[in-house]
């Protein structure tokens, strides 16, 4: 396993302001899930995280502290080793032992987010929906598409 593909230093915000995190890529494997330990134990539905993730890839590294004991980051955790990945990007807090703060830190990455809402969903299905008409093009550019790709291989293209 590689210890440290990239390496991205930044100041901590969340309780941490003289230390240090650290991004890099961990073998799974090697992740501890603490199950009595953590709050959320059942990871639910993850099938369209897996899709997600199979698509786009993982948008957020999963939480460890300095003992590779899991913070954060479960389902995204769960997808990746149901998707067969050997290593997840993590990003590295130095906890020191302080149970409390990595218990603030997994409420606090599921506490405060705000999902979509409703007008926002709505929003994003019609850019979608905006954006395949623009790839699809015109019923002209599409005809044109198609009398190109019949004469794509004649000898007189070559």
């Amino acid at each position: 396993t590689s210890d440290a593909i990239k390496k991205i230093e930044y100041p901590m915000t969340s309780g941490f302001p003289d230390e240090q995190g650290v991004e890099m890529k961990k073998a799974i494997s090697e992740i501890v899930v603490e199950e009595g330990a953590r709050i959320r134990k059942d990871v639910g539905d993850i099938a369209a995280l897996e899709k997600s993730i199979a698509n786009v890839g993982l948008l957020n590294p999963v939480v460890i502290d300095e003992n590779n004991r899991l913070v954060a980051g479960y389902r995204r955790l769960a997808a990746c080793r149901n998707l067969g990945w050997k290593e997840i990007e993590v990003t590295v807090l130095p906890f020191g032992g302080d149970v409390l703060k990595r218990l603030d830190a997994e409420a606090d990455e599921n506490l405060f987010r705000k999902d979509f809402t409703p007008a926002e969903i709505i929003a994003i299905e019609k850019r979608r929906e905006e954006i395949q008409r623009l790839r699809r093009g015109t019923p002209l550019q599409r005809l044109w598409r198609w009398l190109k790709g019949l004469f794509a291989g004649t000898p007189a293209q070559k």
